[in-house]
């Protein structure tokens, strides 16, 4: 069984690429990995499951083409579809393997010191000058600036993030 301390999150499987079993994966800009990376895990019905690599390329800065050993055709690839995709440590290059990028705190639980807790990150928004955080509880969703000055606490053991939000913008 994979433990989440053994895996960084790295993007999410967005679309079908052609007709082979070609998948585009979402992933941060700064994302780097070792040559010999071998396999992803993907959090399949909330269980961590590796997949060896077919072959992985990149499309773009934030775009990544995965195929997976036996998973052939669209069909096949159309379970994978909004997939959470993770990538063992050891294949974390090492500049990034202690560096916290705002994409990393995807699935972590967003606490307020005033209002108690918000839900969880859902999506990071890094296309604007300040990067947001949508944060989800429920069919609420909320969208939370990834202010370093807001931010009272990082667990990274719990994967929770403290913040001591300006009075108001909790309830938004």
């Amino acid at each position: 069984m994979i433990n989440k301390n053994e895996v960084v999150r790295i993007g999410t499987i967005t679309k079908t690429h052609g007709v082979n079993g070609e998948m585009s994966l979402t992933v941060p800009a700064t994302l780097e990995w070792t040559d010999d990376l071998d396999c992803l895990v993907c959090s399949m019905d909330g269980i961590l499951v590796p997949f060896w690599l077919d072959s992985i390329r990149e499309k773009s800065r934030t775009t990544v083409l995965v195929k997976f050993q036996g998973v052939d055709g669209v069909d096949a690839t159309s379970r994978f579809m909004g997939v959470t995709v993770y990538m063992p440590v050891r294949f974390i290059a090492e500049s990034e393997s202690d560096e916290l990028t705002w994409s990393m705190f995807i699935d972590w639980q967003v606490t307020d010191e005033a209002a108690g807790p918000l839900g969880v990150i859902t999506a990071v928004d890094e296309s604007t000058p300040n990067t947001l955080f949508l944060v989800r509880d429920g069919e609420r969703e909320r969208i939370i600036p990834a202010n370093e000055e807001w931010i009272t606490g990082v667990d990274k053991k719990k994967c929770t993030l403290t913040y001591k939000l300006p009075q108001g913008l909790a309830e938004l």
